[in-house]
């Protein structure tokens, strides 16, 4: 199959939904499905199983693919804001402390929302701009959180074709990218912070379509 006739899948990160998509798909002109993890309402996570797909995952959502979505033999992966592995461990001193992790998990008990709330803020969001995404559903949000903390697909970073960083993310620091990939691999934008398919949609469109030429190009 040509790649720039693949189907798109676009697959959020942790404590968002696939709204966030939104102003992406408005300029990628192609047809694109947006799985949906579940942390606002019933999770829709079923994929095409009859042809490759071209995957893109934002932050967790790239997680989610190595590890735990089952995609057909062929298809390809992208990153936006993304890692191989979120928590500190040994051989990945990068990693965010484990600690900050279980402290969500036991705020989401008490307040979900506040939790919520916090890590947009976190991600550079500011509060007028707030995202509202639908009534938390905790154990999905928990789960979530449970992926940062133990999930590790270092080994499965070649399946990675490339990754859309910015070097003002908070959330997933340079330090965190490069230690996930391969310097080759990774577009770095110096600006838009970890909520690149919000800040920048046109840069995420663009590394979309541009990986869909290359590969096509490449025949691969």
């Amino acid at each position: 199959m040509r790649h720039d006739l693949m189907q798109i899948v676009l697959v959020h990160g942790w404590g968002f939904a696939p709204t966030m998509w939104k102003p992406v798909l408005e300029l990628l002109g192609r047809s694109t499905l947006t799985p949906d993890l579940g942390f606002f309402g019933p999770a829709e996570t079923a994929l095409p199983s009859d042809q490759p797909l071209l995957a893109v995952g934002h932050s967790l959502g790239l997680l989610w693919l190595l590890t735990s979505a089952c995609l057909p033999e062929g298809s390809i992966l992208l990153g936006i804001n993304g890692f191989t592995r979120f928590s500190r461990a040994d051989g990945f001193p990068a990693g965010v402390m484990p600690r900050v992790l279980e402290r969500m998990m036991s705020g989401l008990g008490r307040d979900a929302a506040l939790v919520l709330h916090q890590f947009q803020q976190n991600c550079g969001l500011p509060a007028e701009t707030r995202l509202s995404c639908g009534v938390p559903e905790s154990p999905r949000l928990m789960d979530g959180l449970r992926l940062l903390r133990d999930g590790d697909a270092r080994t499965q970073s070649s399946r990675v074709h490339s990754v859309l960083a910015s070097r003002d993310d908070t959330i997933v620091g340079p330090a965190m990218t490069d230690a996930s990939f391969p310097s080759e691999r990774i577009q770095w934008v110096e600006t838009g912070g970890h909520l690149l398919p919000l800040t920048h949609p046109d840069r995420c469109a663009a590394f979309i379509l541009e990986a869909c030429e290359e590969l096509s190009a490449d025949g691969r």
